[in-house]
């Protein structure tokens, strides 16, 4: 892999922390990092993945909770509660980190009627997700959280966002000498 390559793919993962210590979940902080590092799309597509944080959704189990102050305690490493004593609940399944590798995916490799061909986006989907799982073991959030968080010295799940926006990265530029179908697709 060159130089620049190299660059890109380390610079998504210091924008993904930087996205963190702004305020973004898991998600929006990888999709605004690859986002912003590749330059794919409108940066106010963020929206789009607010939802996969947390593994898909929270649910307050107290009326008049706060999520977002709440969610922001935990992230932050400040609120350091078990699940169960947390005043909400999380879906906890797909890493937010991994859905938003996904996505970008697709707004760069992704059909535009249902003849085209599938390979490219699926090869590097199926990549991110093999990936994903043998760097961290698991790739759903709640397993996740409760398997790494404890020994991260942060206790934050930032080495989620970056390594997760990392990967994507690295496996978008690498797209063609992956899967012949995706240099394709970059031509369109």
């Amino acid at each position: 892999m060159n130089e620049e390559n190299r660059r890109k793919i380390e610079d998504a993962g210091r924008k993904s922390v930087e996205c963190r210590g702004r305020g973004f979940h898991c998600s929006e902080s990888v999709f605004t990092a690859i986002n912003d590092t590749l330059k794919i799309t409108d940066p106010s597509m963020v929206r789009m993945v607010t939802g996969f944080h947390g593994g898909g959704g929270t649910h307050r189990k107290e009326p008049g909770i706060n999520l977002t102050e709440a969610l922001e305690a935990v992230s932050s490493g400040k609120d350091k509660r078990s699940g169960e004593e947390l005043p909400y609940t999380q879906v906890g399944h797909l890493c937010g980190a991994l859905a938003s590798g996904i996505v970008c995916m697709g707004l760069l490799y992704g059909r535009r009627s249902p003849t085209d061909d599938l390979t490219c986006v699926d090869e590097l989907c199926f990549e991110l997700h093999r990936r994903f799982t043998e760097e961290f073991g698991e790739k759903e959030c709640h397993p996740l959280r409760e398997k790494w968080i404890p020994q991260w010295p942060d206790h934050t799940c930032e080495t989620v966002y970056r390594r997760g926006a990392e990967i994507a990265v690295e496996l978008i530029l690498k797209a063609p000498q992956l899967a012949p179908e995706c240099f394709k697709k970059a031509n369109d």
